[in-house]
């Protein structure tokens, strides 16, 4: 990775009009990894909508961004063969909301069956949390879209190149 260069201070002042929003130095792969941002965002507000109607968000006013985090950390953990505990997946989020906060997604999750807390069989203090099939399964659609969305805006996934650092 490159460094990027520092411009002075005195530019980032500046106040933008709308009709130089073609002469903002970002560079086209910049300006479509925004798109595709932008693009995600207006999916997740969908999602969102569809997660509450189906029952999936018990709370609805609780942020969608802190649970799409918490079912990304969990499941991915799942599949590389590690169970978390609720303390582990706090640990996670500590820098920007409250243990109890994280605990009440995760009772949220465990209502709408997309996790069950265990006790660990090694300390029967510790819950570990366990996905479900149904996790999985809007974790797919979540995924399927956030590719689809990829690839509207040019990007292919392409281990080779990923591997080489490019």
């Amino acid at each position: 990775m490159k460094p990027t260069e520092v411009t002075p201070k005195e530019v980032f002042d500046d106040v933008l009009e709308i009709e130089q929003h073609q002469d903002v130095a970002l560079d086209p792969e910049q300006r479509a990894l925004l798109a595709s941002d932008v693009s995600w965002l207006e999916y997740r507000a969908e999602f969102r909508r569809q997660m509450i109607k189906q029952g999936f968000l018990k709370h609805p006013w609780r942020s969608i961004f802190e649970a799409d985090m918490i079912f990304t950390l969990i499941g991915h953990k799942w599949l590389q063969g590690e169970i978390l505990t609720v303390k582990q997946v706090a640990t996670y989020f500590e820098a920007f909301t409250s243990d109890v906060t994280i605990t009440r997604h995760i009772d949220d999750m465990v209502a709408s069956g997309t996790l069950v807390r265990t006790p660990d069989p090694k300390d029967r203090r510790r819950l570990l949390l366990i996905p479900t099939q149904r996790l999985f399964e809007i974790g797919r659609i979540f995924l399927e879209a956030r590719k689809a969305i990829a690839r509207k805006h040019g990007y292919v996934y392409d281990p080779a190149r990923a591997a080489a650092g490019e």
